[in-house]
């Protein structure tokens, strides 16, 4: 059996699925429309800026709350973006779903990688220390 034959497989199915043919589609019928490619691209922007700020820490101020939600409200009025982006999300639903059952299906304890001890490591630490 070779890896990347199986690999092509995949791909292949992926491509036949009919959550990646919809997405596919929508993303066409949205590019065609010069305007609506680029309320997505800013939807999409927004959407990082605030995942960014959360995941560093930061509460987005209630400015940025307010224009990201009406941003949402005006690009989900518009059909075919509503179609994209409900399409997008059935299709990153199952490359989610595919990358966790091949890391849970491969893993791989490589524990004593870890660099930062967790609070158990530190705990035991603790113990042996005291004896």
């Amino acid at each position: 059996m070779n890896i990347y034959d199986k690999l092509y497989e995949l791909t292949n199915a992926i491509k036949q699925s009919p959550e990646f043919k919809e997405y596919a589609q929508a993303a066409q019928v949205v590019d065609a429309n010069p305007t609506h490619a680029q309320m997505v691209k800013d939807f999409i922007a927004a959407q990082v800026q605030i995942s960014t700020m959360q995941m560093l820490g930061q509460q987005p101020d209630q400015e940025t709350i307010d224009n990201f939600n009406t941003l949402y409200s005006t690009v989900t009025a518009v059909s075919s973006i509503n179609t994209l982006l409900q399409a997008q999300m059935r299709f990153s639903k199952i490359m989610d779903d595919i990358n966790k059952e091949i890391s849970n299906t491969i893993s791989l304890d490589v524990s004593f990688l870890k660099i930062i001890p967790d609070e158990a490591d530190k705990s035991n630490e603790d113990k042996d220390i005291d004896k």
